[in-house]
């Protein structure tokens, strides 16, 4: 009876797949910082609920009343909203660490898968976590990582199971109704196109070779794929004047990769340890396969450019580092003996478990690692209290605030008040931009902006405006008075002129 039960413990193999899922889901579950870029998904995902149609024009703010976009994230909105409905904000943060949690796990057994090593798929996928861990956040681009690194396991089974080539185009069409990072796919199905292409032409029959033709096909047939949306073609040009508005305004994520920035360290780092098991590798006598050379030719040079692109590069790298690792140190290999069953694994196993449902909402305040957390109000706690104060005061109006809480301010304080601007930087002119700018500096003409849009009432950040000089402006102006401080939130009211 002892040997039956002890068969049935787990194996090292199972800590070690573990190890990572586990990590993202408890730190994703302990997060407690502001939701930066995902109030206004769900205030639009409530809005497509409940007019039961695509909202694609402003209804939030009173800068660009009625302004027209393309919605790129529609369905994640929608799905944001159910998620929500059904179970509040904990669902929708437990859904979001379950996604993350899987998309590193697909990136582990890939690494896994490539090298041979379990050990340093874990350690790779570990070190991938910690880079991604400034943009791991809910929002829509959960679903972009996702789906890359699926279709990046995709394309590399394809390699032996050509059939698997049929994949590709649901991906797409999915992904461009989700999130507008979907040329990343593109480019990742173009990358093992080329490959092929090389490999053909260097075998003397570029134009007579399956896998190229196979390869083309399936670009050929998600391209077309990702025109299931409501917006057809007009979604590249609206990605591409996104992503140029939002890198002339010195947006972070799509600026160079400064070392400010946590994942451009890691970024730095990862080049680091690439060029030098390259260097090493070619002195052992290996010398680079032509995907490798096309992959990090395509996405490192744009992760040079923009710190949204790193992401895309860490993701890249990660197998192919297995690769050249295992190569140098062949003993990181996994032994080619059945992993025995053992008590040790176990308990670690039982202590991950643990550690994991005491990570899940309503159990939090029991745990250890999470309680003292859980004592510090959140950003979003602390508006809700200014909302209610303001609830007593006027049943409507428009408040200035920095972009971020506009992004909370447009679902909690919405129908009823307008902001001034959200975080969705592509839809306002430039007019309206230097005017935000201006407004937030406190420089000159600040009280007039303030006059001409008929703006009620202030919800100030008492550290970010006091840093760029708004906050000492509006305390030093007699037409505005302080009615309460919630944390950093002040809120301030206009008042009449006498």
């Amino acid at each position: 009876m002892t040997n039956w039960f002890r068969n049935w413990l787990p194996t090292n193999t199972w800590v070690r797949l573990a190890i990572v899922p586990a990590l993202v889901f408890i730190a994703l579950m302990a997060d407690r910082n502001y939701l930066a870029d995902f109030w206004h998904h769900l205030a639009r995902g409530r809005a497509m609920v409940e007019e039961g149609r695509l909202v694609d024009h402003d209804q939030f703010t009173f800068t660009i009343p009625g302004q027209s976009f393309q919605d790129l994230n529609w369905l994640s909105q929608v799905a944001y909203y159910h998620l929500y409905q059904w179970g509040g904000m904990d669902l929708v943060r437990v859904t979001n660490a379950l996604l993350l949690a899987l998309t590193l796990s697909m990136l582990v057994c890939l690494c896994w898968r490539k090298s041979g090593s379990l050990p340093v798929a874990a350690a790779l996928g570990i070190f991938t976590f910690f880079g991604l861990w400034q943009i791991l956040t809910i929002r829509p681009q959960t679903f972009s990582l996702l789906l890359f690194v699926l279709l990046y396991d995709v394309l590399d089974r394809s390699e032996e199971r050509p059939a698997w080539l049929l994949v590709p185009p649901f991906i797409l069409a999915l992904w461009t109704n989700l999130h507008g990072a979907f040329p990343a796919g593109l480019m990742l199905i173009g990358c093992f196109g080329l490959t092929a292409a090389w490999h053909g032409w260097r075998a003397g029959r570029l134009f007579n070779n399956p896998p190229t033709w196979r390869l083309a096909i399936c670009l050929a047939v998600s391209l077309l794929a990702t025109l299931i949306n409501p917006y057809g073609w007009g979604i590249y040009e609206y990605v591409r004047q996104t992503s140029g508005i939002a890198s002339a305004r010195g947006i972070d994520e799509w600026g160079p990769p400064t070392l400010d920035f946590w994942i451009s360290k890691f970024g730095l780092v990862s080049l680091i340890i690439m060029i030098g098991l390259v260097v090493a590798s070619i002195q052992r006598g290996r010398k680079p396969a032509a995907k490798e050379v096309i992959l990090v030719g395509c996405f490192l040079p744009l992760a040079c450019l923009w710190v949204r692109m790193v992401a895309w590069w860490l993701i890249i790298w990660a197998p192919l580092a297995a690769m050249l690792i295992v190569y140098l140190w062949p003993k990181s290999r996994d032994s080619e003996e059945k992993p025995a069953p053992a008590w040790d694994a176990a308990l670690v196993l039982g202590a991950i478990l643990v550690l994991l449902v005491m990570s899940l909402p309503g159990l939090q305040p029991y745990n250890p690692v999470l309680a003292g957390r859980l004592a510090t109000p959140r950003t979003e706690e602390e508006l809700d209290t200014v909302h209610h104060r303001l609830a007593g005061l006027a049943p409507k109006g428009r408040i200035f605030a920095r972009l971020e809480w506009g992004e909370y301010l447009t679902w909690s304080f919405s129908p009823n008040y307008k902001v001034f601007m959200d975080g969705r930087v592509e839809i306002y002119p430039d007019k309206v931009w230097e005017e935000y700018s201006t407004l937030t500096k406190g420089h000159a003409g600040w009280d007039k902006i303030l006059d001409d849009y008929r703006v009620d009432f202030l919800v100030l950040d008492g550290t970010f405006h006091d840093q760029t000089g708004l906050l000492a402006r509006v305390e030093e102006s007699p037409r505005w008075q302080r009615l309460q401080q919630a944390g950093p939130a002040l809120l301030y009211v206009r008042l009449p002129i006498r």
